[in-house]
């Protein structure tokens, strides 16, 4: 990773986009990478102007710097990324007035596709007073394809202290994973007092080969049912601050399904990782 990559958080000028550069100045803190503020306009603006336009006062643009690009908005965005390193891009899901709140904005989306590196993706009509990184929820259907693919936010964790929960969901009905080297849920335990530690140690040991966990404080859970009620139920009761999502990036309406049900309606920032 490039030692000048930055934090990208794209700024529309409304109010609805600034929750993404509090969220956006904690990232930069634990990745040691500034945040570079983009706004994507069709007219041009004085630097002198720019702050002002986009509602930002002295303090918000402490330890970040701001630029103007024209353009369309998700096509400039992605440039701007792939020309700074972005490690991070941090953006608000909606910000047009009257947006519902379940909705994933067009910019939003397009980002999310186009782009190489993590998406973390703010939902504005979740408070996030004081938002900090203590608990980081990794959704797991036990591939490796996941457990490599979840690299950004173990490390996230790690660099803040974090618990990482693991979560593991049984559906009924639902077809295992064919990828090599699986390992999904046990379907009885024999004698759980014995069988259940040695089956969580042997989880944990393959996901720390393709997820380094050194001094990463790791729980597991095992949920059943719906994917997305129990991702949604145990970030409200564990009180997550950012569920990592692994995505093979289809968005079409029979695809994503868990995704887009999380990101509509989990309190906290999602971070989306394509496998």
């Amino acid at each position: 990773m490039s030692d000048d990559s930055v934090i990208l958080v794209p700024l529309d000028g409304r109010a609805a986009a600034l929750p993404a550069l509090s969220v956006a100045k904690v990232f930069s803190g634990l990745e040691g990478a500034p945040v570079r503020i983009l706004h994507v306009t069709e007219q041009a603006l004085p630097a002198a102007d720019l702050a002002r336009h986009l509602g930002l006062r002295t303090v918000e643009l402490a330890g970040a710097s701001i630029e103007a690009r024209a353009g369309e908005p998700a096509a400039a965005i992605l440039a701007a990324a792939g020309d700074l390193h972005a490690r991070l891009i941090v953006i608000c899901t909606h910000t047009a007035p009257g947006s519902p709140a379940a909705k994933v904005g067009a910019t939003a989306l397009s980002v999310l596709r186009g782009a190489s590196c993590p998406v973390i993706l703010v939902n504005p009509a979740r408070p996030l007073h004081d938002w900090r990184l203590r608990k980081v929820l990794l959704p797991h259907e036990g591939t490796p394809a996941t457990s490599d693919a979840a690299k950004p936010g173990a490390e996230l964790a790690r660099r803040a202290g974090a618990e990482l929960l693991v979560l593991l969901v049984a559906a009924s009905g639902a077809a295992n994973p064919q990828e090599l080297g699986t390992l999904t849920s046990p379907f009885y335990l024999d004698q759980p007092q014995h069988e259940w530690p040695v089956w969580v140690g042997e989880f944990l040991d393959r996901l720390a080969c393709a997820c380094p966990l050194d001094d990463v404080r790791v729980r597991l859970l095992l949920g059943r049912g719906s994917p997305s009620l129990e991702i949604l139920r145990v970030a409200r009761e564990e009180s997550v601050d950012l569920i990592v999502l692994v995505w093979k990036g289809k968005w079409s309406p029979e695809h994503a399904e868990t995704l887009k049900a999380v990101v509509r309606e989990a309190a906290c920032p999602a971070m989306v990782v394509r496998v």
